[in-house]
C-alpha cells in the first residue's frame, strides 16, 4: 500500500509419513519440527522447541519451524505462548496473530501490541496492560516465508493469497500434531493491515479442508484490524482526505481523478493499469498530506522496531532455535514478490466465511492507511445472508466497565464492526486496554 512508502501495512494435501532424520538444534541451526512429526517423535518435538524462559521474563513458550512446502523448501517460524495453567488448554481459545506488510514480522505484534512480553528500556518485561495471553493461548507466525525468522532455502517466495492460505493451513495442521490437546480449542485468527488478506485466505483454506474431510480444525472466528481486504472499495483517499481537512477541494479532485482511472481499469480487469493509477493517486495524496498516516495526531513517523535489536542477539536467537540470521522487521523480498497481489481482493472468501464463523473488523479512529470511512465501504459492499441486516443496523456507542466511552459497535449476525476511539492503524499498540475489551466481547460471543 502507498507504493514504496508502505511498511507493515500445502496441509496442502501433504501426507506426513516416512522416517527422516530430524534437523538438530545446533549452534545457529534452525529447529525444524516437521521431521519429528514424520517420525512420530511428538514428545521430542515439544521438548526440543521449549524456550528458556530466563531471557523472556520467565514466561513459558515454545518456538521452532514447520516446513510448509517441501519442494520449495519453505520453513515458517512460529512462537507459541500457552495460556496460563489455570486455563484448560483443550477449551481455552487459541489466537493466531498475523502481521501485515506484506513482509511485516509478527514479532511486532508480540512485542509492541498483544504479547505477554514487551521490550521496554532495553530489557524484556511482562506486559501488564493489553496482554491477550492472560486469558488465551497465543501463536505468532512469521508469514509468509521470508518474513522475520521464516526462511526459504530456494529463491522462491509466495506470490499470491492461495499460497499464503495453503502454507498457513499446512503449518497449523502440523502445529496441532505437536499440541494435540489444542485440537478442540476454539481457534481465532487475528491480525492487522495486509493481514486483512492473509486472514480470509487462511480461514478459507481451513474451511475447505474441514469440508473436504481433513483433520478437523475448530475455527470459530476472525479478527481483522484496519484490514487491506478489498482494495477497490478502499480506494477513496480523496474523500477521506477532504473529510478530515487534509486536502483542499481542488487537491481532492486531483487525487480522485487518478482513483477513478484506477477503478475503471479494475472494472475492465486490467490490474496492471489499476495498480499504476492507484499508486499514482496514493503518491499524490501523500505529497499533500505530510503526516503520520498510521495515526494522524502522532508526531512520530514510522514504526517502532527497538525489539529487533533484542532479536538479533546471539543468545536470544539460540534460545528461540532460529536460523542464525539478521532479523529484519520488514522483508522487502516478500513485499516485492507480493506486489502483483497487492490490489487483488479477497472479499469472496470473507463473504464465504461470514456464513459460518464470527468476524470482527475493527478500525482505529485516527488511521488513514486503512481509514474507518474507507473500511465501511468494504463492509457495505459485502454480499452475505446478513448483509441487509448489517446495512440497516444502528451503530451504538460502547462503554467500558467504568462507563467510559471507548468506541462504536455495529452488529449483524456473525459480523461485528468496531471503531476504537483514540487509536491509529495499530489499535492494540495505541489503545491496549480498549482493544483487549473488544477482544473479550467478540470471543465471549463466538467461542
Amino acid at each position: 500500500m502507498f507504493g514504496t512508502v508502505s511498511l507493515l501495512l500445502y496441509f496442502c494435501a501433504t501426507v506426513l509419513c516416512g522416517v527422516v532424520p530430524p534437523t538438530q538444534d545446533g549452534e545457529g541451526e534452525p529447529l525444524i519440527l516437521t521431521p519429528y512429526i514424520k517420525n512420530g517423535e511428538i514428545e521430542k518435538a515439544r521438548n526440543q522447541s521449549e524456550v528458556d524462559p530466563s531471557l523472556f521474563a520467565g514466561v513459558k513458550s515454545y518456538a521452532g519451524y514447520f516446513t510448509v512446502n517441501e519442494t520449495a523448501k519453505w520453513h515458517l517460524f512460529s512462537w507459541f505462548f500457552p495460556a496460563p495453567d489455570f486455563n484448560p488448554p483443550d477449551k481455552t481459545p487459541l489466537i493466531i496473530w498475523l502481521q501485515g506488510g506484506p513482509g511485516g514480522s509478527s514479532m511486532f505484534g508480540l512485542f509492541e501490541e498483544i504479547g505477554p512480553i514487551q521490550y521496554v528500556n532495553n530489557k524484556i518485561e511482562g506486559r501488564v496492560f493489553g496482554n491477550w495471553g492472560y486469558h488465551y493461548s497465543l501463536l505468532f507466525i512469521d508469514n509468509p516465508v521470508g518474513t522475520g525468522f521464516s526462511f526459504t532455502e530456494t529463491e522462491e517466495y509466495v506470490t499470491n493469497e492461495d499460497q499464503v492460505g495453503q502454507c498457513l493451513l499446512n503449518h497449523i495442521q502440523q502445529f496441532l500434531e505437536v499440541y494435540p490437546e489444542l485440537r478442540t480449542a476454539p481457534l481465532f485468527i487475528a491480525g492487522e493491515s495486509y493481514a486483512g488478506k492473509y486472514i480470509p485466505a487462511f480461514g478459507h483454506y481451513i474451511h475447505k479442508s474441514n469440508a473436504d474431510g481433513g483433520k478437523h480444525i475448530n475455527l470459530k472466528g476472525l479478527l481483522i484490524g484496519d484490514g487491506w481486504t478489498d482494495p477497490p472499495t478502499l480506494l477513496h483517499y480523496s474523500e477521506l482526505g477532504e473529510q478530515l481537512g487534509f486536502l483542499e477541494k481542488e487537491q481532492a479532485e486531483e487525487v480522485n481523478a487518478l482513483e477513478e482511472q484506477a477503478r475503471k481499469y479494475w472494472a475492465a480487469g486490467n490490474f496492471d493499469l489499476y495498480a499504476k493509477y492507484a499508486e499514482e493517486g496514493q503518491e499524490k495524496f501523500t505529497s499533500y498530506v505530510p503526516i503520520n498516516l498510521y495515526n494522524f495526531i502522532s508526531e512520530t513517523i514510522g514504526i517502532p522496531d527497538k525489539y529487533a535489536e533484542f532479536l538479533n542477539r546471539e543468545d536470544v536467537q539460540k534460545a528461540l532455535h532460529v536460523k542464525k540470521m539478521k532479523f529484519e522487521p520488514q522483508s522487502y523480498n516478500v513485499y516485492n514478490n507480493l506486489m502483483k497481489d497487492m490490489y487483488h481482493t479477497v472479499k469472496p472468501w470473507l463473504e464465504e466465511l461470514l456464513e459460518h464463523y464470527g468476524v470482527m473488523c475493527y478500525s482505529g479512529q485516527l488511521d488513514i492507511i486503512v481509514g474507518y470511512a474507507l473500511s465501511t465501504n468494504t463492509y457495505r459492499s459485502l454480499e452475505w445472508s446478513g448483509a441487509e441486516e448489517y446495512r440497516n443496523a444502528v451503530r451504538l456507542p460502547y462503554y467500558d466497565n467504568t462507563n467510559t466511552f471507548i468506541g462504536f459497535v455495529k452488529e449483524s449476525g456473525n459480523f461485528m464492526d468496531v471503531l476504537v476511539s483514540g487509536a491509529g492503524h495499530m489499535v492494540p499498540a495505541d489503545q491496549p486496554i480498549n482493544a483487549h475489551t473488544f477482544l473479550l466481547l467478540f470471543i465471549n460471543k463466538f467461542q
